[in-house]
């Protein structure tokens, strides 16, 4: 079984938590699709030195989605390429869910050609119920297995209750910022939501 890791947004800690998954659990990392010039897997080897990472199917400059970026670099992405047998591995996402990756395809089909529980990474600032809400709606539209929440940053409490009340999903964890990061991940408990589905 795989997890993948979407957003609500781009730059919202996906990356992170995928890193903090792998450093906690002992998984493999893998970047399907990456675009713009700073590799998300990089940063995974970072925080989480001992993850064996899979290179990408897709490497692009431009840091745009998928679909712009293939069309700047004149390459079309081929979904067989994206397709493999893979298991006990992190997937991240480029972007939020609707990210498009060629005419007629998404994050969103991405998440369903891997058969993967999903979990659903957003920062706390305002609007964050109203992003969350709408992922969250899409993905249920689509019959993908969600998992949880992750949030980056401290969230009030009561905010928190009613992301969980009105999205029938709950937050797995909170991800503090700060200057030690890769020593922040390490104290943060696993949920067993996830330590669950690598078993």
């Amino acid at each position: 079984m795989n997890i993948f890791v979407t957003g609500t947004d781009t730059d919202v800690g996906k990356t992170t938590v995928a890193a903090w998954i792998c450093q906690q659990v002992k998984v493999a990392y893998w970047k399907p699709i990456q675009t713009g010039n700073v590799r998300d897997s990089e940063t995974v080897k970072i925080l989480s030195p001992h993850t064996k990472i899979i290179d990408e199917a897709y490497r692009f400059s431009a840091p745009l989605s998928p679909y712009d970026a293939a069309k700047i670099d004149n390459i079309s992405i081929d979904e067989k390429l994206l397709k493999r047998r893979i298991n006990s591995t992190v997937i991240e996402g480029a972007g939020g869910i609707l990210v498009p990756i060629k005419v007629g395809f998404c994050m969103a089909d991405l998440v369903k050609l891997y058969n993967a529980k999903t979990i659903v990474v957003a920062r706390s600032k305002l609007g964050v119920i109203n992003h969350i809400l709408m992922t969250m709606e899409v993905l249920k539209t689509r019959n993908i297995d969600i998992l949880g929440i992750i949030i980056n940053g401290q969230m009030e409490t009561n905010i928190g209750q009613t992301i969980e009340l009105f999205s029938g999903s709950k937050i797995l964890a909170h991800i503090p910022h700060g200057n030690d990061l890769n020593g922040m991940l390490r104290s943060i408990r696993i949920p067993s939501e996830i330590s669950e589905v690598f078993r």
